[in-house]
């Protein structure tokens, strides 16, 4: 590669990389303090609401106690939101239990591991790491070799070198580490397991973007859906098929051996028992102690979310909502090629201010502003006034009649004025309203008027034309009016 194609690729690097953006911010000793004491587990989730907690206690102290270097004016939760922003920290739905929770992304493990270098530098060059390096060279030259002869003679050099190491032991013949070396062994053994954590979280990464291009898949229409569909139908786990599944199955079924685990602890039980191992720093201890139990830990969150990731794949094709997608897809696809079609179709060039024939119908809600929304004051509702004793009294049978009359309509009066005016002593057979109108007068005003229509049109027959009729309203002013001619008659078939 040359120096050109080097210098861009690192540009574009500083400029988008998450891991160099973290260590030229400001806030980057806060949250990689944060990440080292919250998460001592590497990917382990925590619940977000707890991690709010912690975090804000300790920026009040920071501020109080450190103002000069840490100007920490907001709240935690707004810091954690602009670190997940960021990519520094990775936000999940977790349970109903939890809630929502958080964890250090790959980047932010990434960069807390280099400073962790950088702060604490150890010796790159012992002889340990060069052991290290050739018994795996040995063991990998002897595991790709087919031919049987040479991987015999492999393992007999080693069985004679085990015999000669047997034999010198028995003569007293071996050397005890010092202190010194046990911390230079145990260091480099604490430097090989701290990566662990950053592959935990480049391992979920990848397969949550498995996750999202399976189901690309099976909404492309164009694509290789068929197969994807099939594969899962036919019960194979695509996730953990991967590429990146298949490497962490393989790393967690060794760690999950329960034998090799007895040996582990009673392994690093025996070397913290001995004078060596007394004078190893606190804290190197404790790590020491719960290395493979933390790698336990994160090895199970990250099985938990290929399990998850899995499952939610098989459940997602038998849904609606997969379906629903698919139709969603389709519609799309129509709709982008209608809009093609409408562009190219009028000589590929179509106006703002076309009319078209579709029309268009705006969906949504209105959004006002907060200051224009009416607080409800309970004060409102409050009885200032403690409620009084009311008297009994008699109820007047007349006035309470005429507060009926004011609000409903006398049919009953009206009814009696169309058979006096239909009675033998005016001698008529047949009347209309105009007529009932001249016998009786409209004691209510219009509203005689009105209920006489209704009288008419459930018991009369209508006649020819219109007629005039009048009444005084409730300020004592005469109106009339013109109303189609409706005729009550004696026949007692129009009665009915």
């Amino acid at each position: 590669m040359s120096i050109e194609a080097r210098a861009l690729s690192l540009a574009r690097l500083q400029k988008e990389s998450p891991t160099v953006s973290l260590l030229r911010s400001s806030m980057a000793p806060v949250l990689l303090a944060m990440v080292d004491e919250y998460f001592p587990q590497g990917t382990r989730q925590r619940p977000a609401s707890e991690i709010y907690e912690l975090l804000g206690a300790d920026l009040r102290i920071l501020t109080g106690r450190h103002s000069d270097k840490f100007e920490l004016p907001r709240s935690a939760q707004q810091y954690c939101a602009d670190w997940v922003k960021a990519g520094w920290l990775i936000r999940r739905p977790g349970t109903s239990a939890t809630g929502e929770t958080l964890e250090p992304s790959e980047e932010t493990l990434a960069t807390l591991d280099a400073v962790t270098r950088w702060e604490q530098p150890r010796a790159t060059v012992t002889a340990t790491r060069v052991e290290s390096l050739t018994e795996s060279l040995r063991t990998l030259a002897r595991d790709i070799d087919p031919d049987i002869a040479t991987r015999l003679w492999s393992l007999q050099e080693q069985r004679d070198e085990l015999d000669r190491q047997i034999e010198r032991v028995e003569h007293g013949d071996y050397e005890v580490l010092g202190p010194a070396q046990v911390s230079e062994r145990v260091a480099d053994i604490l430097g090989q397991a701290s990566a662990i954590p950053v592959d935990f979280a480049r391992v979920s990464r990848d397969l949550e973007d498995l996750n999202r291009s399976l189901r690309r898949q099976l909404l492309d229409p164009d694509g290789s859906r068929g197969d994807v569909l099939d594969e899962i139908f036919d019960g194979v786990d695509l996730i953990g098929e991967s590429d990146a599944g298949r490497s962490f199955n393989g790393f967690y079924q060794v760690l999950l051996d329960q034998e090799r685990a007895a040996w582990i602890d009673r392994w690093i039980a025996d070397i913290l028992s001995r004078p060596q191992g007394d004078e190893l720093p606190t804290q190197t201890r404790s790590r020491l102690r719960g290395l493979f139990r933390s790698m336990e830990d994160a090895g199970a969150e990250v099985n938990q979310v290929m399990t998850g990731l899995a499952r939610s794949l098989r459940n997602y094709v038998t849904s609606e909502e997969f379906a629903e997608d698919r139709r969603m897809v389709e519609l799309l696809r129509a709709a982008r090629t209608a809009a093609a079609d409408a562009v190219t179709g009028e000589g590929g060039d179509v106006r703002a201010y076309r009319k078209m024939e579709t029309p268009l119908v705006r969906i949504g809600m209105p959004v006002t502003s907060v200051s224009a929304l009416v607080l409800r004051n309970p004060g409102d509702e409050t009885v200032e006034n403690a409620p009084g004793t009311v008297d009994e009294g008699a109820v007047d049978t007349a006035e309470l009649l005429a507060a009926v009359r004011v609000s409903e309509i006398d049919l009953a009066e009206l009814q009696a004025g169309i058979d006096a005016t239909l009675s033998p002593t005016t001698g008529l057979s047949t009347a209309t309203i105009a007529t009932v109108l001249q016998y009786h007068p409209a004691s209510q005003g219009l509203a005689s008027v009105v209920g006489l229509l209704h009288l008419a049109i459930r018991h009369g027959s209508p006649g020819r034309g219109t007629e005039p009729v009048s009444w005084d309203d409730g300020d004592g002013r005469h109106r009339t009016a013109r109303i189609p001619r409706w005729i009550f008659t004696t026949d007692p078939e129009k009665d009915t």
